[in-house]
């Protein structure tokens, strides 16, 4: 054959050059859609789609060189060696194949890159020469120049397919079918540019020789027809990848919808923790906490933000303002080393929660710790070894400043209080409110041993008048302290000996502070004790009833009598009201024994009345909150009915603190209109006025004992005393005066018309056979 490729290039089949040039063009657009399955993949996965990409690469460009072969306008007619087309498919298909694994081992690696682009671009070259070899019976010589031309443009297209389905920026991401279009037309161009310059180096001689005279080989008829199927092979393959694709695509936009409506941010991310894909929640995140970078990094939003977080754990992580619960997932079965994170802005839940755990251990009023707190802070010193000293603060009268001046003048005390006792202490001491009035100091080391002098200064600031809305409060405390391990075993038993010596100190006056003892315990344990024995006095029959006369002035006779309940354990002997009444109110026992005493006094008043004809009045004192009850007054009632009491001649004897609340007002109105006498018990210790006095259904106004304390001689005193009285009568209120034991005292009260008295100076508390005789007496000599 004397005639050049270039001559013949013209005279070739048309269709078949542009049919293989397409086949070329849908081969490269199908294995950059399978590139990208092996890049997306990994396991048995990641093999399957390996071998399906190499296979359908090398096929499509043996199909093209076949189909252009067909296109040559041959001297002769020729077949082809069979052996060796298998082989040049073999070749296409391995070369494909390791060029995939080479480059899908390690992305990061360039070697990798550059041999895999050789070693599949000798590969394609190989299959090129070797199915040239297959054409018979001709004999070839080739161009050493376009050889080398043709090898060079084989590493290119190879090196090119490798890089756009592998390292791109379209490959990391998804790419349009139109970008797919360009680059596969491109990378036909260099497959279809190495086929030709391997056939113009190629000069084809009809063959003189006999070596291929007797093989057998396949002819173009049925090459035509593999060559066919592996077209539709391809074809199929072709449209398959476009199927895939916008399923995939279709896939994709659901799941970016999905992630681009959550409220958290979602963000993906590669093995070298660069951002795949990252919602809009998650940049709006990062701009409401001031992170301001345009970084594809995710680690450049924030240094903890890496890979090096463990799977599946949540962490919180704090930027300005903000706190942000973080998730990291491992994704292996979609994307090879890829991380799934979750970002969450918990800010607000976390402040709730601080803000409630907050509440939980802090009083509101005063922001300082509360009992729970103080229960854990003392007992992490006490694990310490550390010694404690506490000290407990109790406020003087603050009800009385509730009820005078409002509930805010007495969250004023109370804040003013705080603020006085943290100025008095330092950094490593503790103050907690513990109770409505009561707070509690604790001290460690040295400051131990100055607990009292702690206390007086604490005591003495607090001392000094406030303002709250122009009004001057004066606002005293009663404290009690006590040391650990000196004293107290316990936290408990630490706050409850401070409790006790502070109910010392109030009980002792007010003010002032005092010191936990053995004494002080000592009696604390005698009242466990009653509190267990006044449980079951009542129902073994251990109290009694003893009668103080009231004796009229004028004529030093008995107008009345008080009950006076008296309690006699049969362990404990005489036990005196001072101690037992504070514990059944406590208790709430106060109630049953203030009915059996009621009732015993009227029931002992008819058997008076049976025996003479003028029965005294009877005094009996009735609990603050006996009164506190709503059936009180049907309770009573029904006393008197049970026992045939006359009410003209019962008194009930009331605290002039528990005549102030309005409700007991509303029941002293109805007790005083079915003709039970009321009493105004200890007058002048609580906080009544004048006003308050005229509102009040009272017939009897007691003068407290605690003012003939040096009364005689001293004109002050006098004073107060005469001016009582005076009220008293101005209210038209009979008056008593309690205590009464000195004659002068008895003169000096007849000479300020004082109406009567009650005292040892007349009459100790009788019993009622004794008392029944003094009146038979009195009758006597009245007739």
């Amino acid at each position: 054959m004397d005639h050049s490729y270039f001559t013949m290039i013209f005279q070739h089949n048309l269709y078949l050059m542009v049919l293989s040039y397409l086949i070329a063009a849908i081969s490269a657009y199908a294995s950059i859609d399978l590139a990208r399955r092996v890049m997306f993949s990994s396991g048995t996965g990641k093999i399957l789609w390996l071998i399906s990409g190499g296979a359908t690469l090398g096929i499509g460009i043996w199909s093209m060189h076949f189909i252009a072969m067909l296109a040559h306008d041959f001297p002769i007619p020729v077949y082809y060696n069979t052996f060796l087309v298998i082989v040049s498919v073999i070749l296409a298909v391995l070369a494909c194949i390791v060029g995939y694994f080479l480059i899908s081992r390690n992305l990061e690696d360039r070697m990798n890159f550059w041999l895999a682009g050789i070693l599949m671009g000798l590969g394609i070259v190989a299959m090129h020469y070797v199915g040239t070899e297959a054409i018979r019976p001709l004999t070839i010589t080739y161009n050493v120049s376009l050889v080398v031309v043709s090898i060079t443009i084989a590493i290119f297209a190879s090196l090119v397919a490798l890089w756009v389905g592998f390292l791109s920026p379209y490959a990391k991401s998804k790419m349009s079918w139109k970008l797919k279009c360009i680059a596969s037309f491109i990378m036909a161009v260099a497959i279809a540019g190495m086929h030709y310059t391997g056939m113009a180096a190629s000069n084809f001689f009809e063959s003189t020789a006999t070596e291929h005279s007797f093989e057998t080989g396949i002819d173009t008829t049925l090459l035509a027809w593999i060559v066919a199927i592996v077209t539709i092979l391809i074809f199929s393959l072709f449209f398959f990848s476009i199927i895939f694709d916008r399923f995939i695509k279709k896939q994709e936009i659901v799941q970016n919808t999905i992630l681009d409506s959550a409220a958290d941010g979602i963000i993906l991310t590669d093995q070298a923790n660069q951002i795949i894909h990252a919602n809009p929640a998650f940049y709006l995140l990062m701009e409401r906490a001031n992170v301001k970078t345009n970084s594809i990094k995710l680690h450049d939003f924030h240094h903890l933000l890496t890979k090096d977080i463990v799977s599946k754990q949540e962490f919180h992580l704090e930027i300005e303002d903000f706190i942000f619960e973080v998730k990291r997932h491992d994704v292996k079965e979609e994307a090879l080393n890829s991380s799934l994170w979750m970002i969450r802005d918990i800010t607000e839940s976390i402040h709730s929660k601080r803000r409630i755990e907050h509440l939980a251990y802090h009083d509101q009023l005063t922001n300082l710790p509360n009992r729970y707190q103080l229960d854990s802070i003392l007992q992490d010193w006490l694990q310490h070894g550390n010694e404690i000293g506490c000290i407990l603060f109790n406020v003087d009268r603050l009800k009385f400043i509730n009820d005078t001046l409002g509930l805010a003048a007495g969250d004023a005390s109370l804040q003013y209080i705080s603020k006085v006792l943290k100025e008095n202490m330092e950094d490593r001491d503790f103050l907690a409110r513990i109770g409505s009035d009561e707070f509690v100091m604790l001290v460690a080391g040295e400051k131990v041993k100055n607990l009292q002098s702690i206390a007086a200064q604490c005591m003495e600031e607090i001392r000094q008048p406030f303002t709250c809305e122009g009004i001057y409060i004066n606002i005293t405390l009663s404290a009690g302290y006590c040391k650990f391990p000196k004293e107290a075993d316990s936290a408990h038993e630490l706050l409850q000996f401070a409790d006790l010596a502070m109910s010392e100190s109030k009980q002792n006056g007010k003010n002032q502070a005092t010191a936990f003892n053995i004494a002080i315990k000592e009696e604390h344990k005698r009242r466990l004790q009653l509190e267990d024995a006044l449980s079951t006095a009542l129902e073994d029959r251990q109290f009694h009833l003893l009668y103080q006369p009231k004796i009229m002035l004028d004529s030093n006779k008995i107008f009345g009598a008080e009950a006076l309940l008296r309690w006699v354990h049969p362990v404990y002997g005489f036990v005196s009201p001072v101690d037992f009444i504070p514990i059944a109110e406590e208790k709430g026992l106060i109630h049953a024994i203030g009915e059996w005493v009621l009732r015993e006094a009227c029931t002992q008043w008819k058997k008076w009345a049976d025996e003479i004809q003028e029965p005294p009045i009877i005094a009996v004192n009735i609990s603050p909150l006996q009164l506190t009850r709503e059936d009180f007054f049907e309770r009573v009632m029904q006393i008197i009915e049970d026992t045939k009491m006359n009410p003209k001649y019962l008194e009930l004897e009331i605290t002039e603190s528990a005549s102030l609340a309005y409700e007991t007002q509303t029941i002293l109105t109805e007790i005083a209109e079915v003709g039970i006498h009321i009493s105004l018990d200890d007058f002048g210790t609580g906080y009544s006025s004048f006003s308050q006095l005229k509102e009040l259904p009272i017939h009897v106004l007691k003068i407290d004992k605690s003012f003939l304390d040096d009364l005689l001689g001293n004109e002050g005193q006098e004073a107060i005393v005469r001016s009582i009285i005076q009220l008293g009568h101005n209210l038209n209120l009979q008056v008593v005066m309690e205590g009464v034991e000195e004659k002068e005292e008895v003169d000096w009260l007849r000479k300020e018309h004082c109406d009567f008295v009650q005292g040892y100076y007349f009459y100790k508390p009788l019993k009622p056979a004794l008392l029944l005789e003094s009146l038979k007496t009195q009758f006597t000599l009245q007739h």
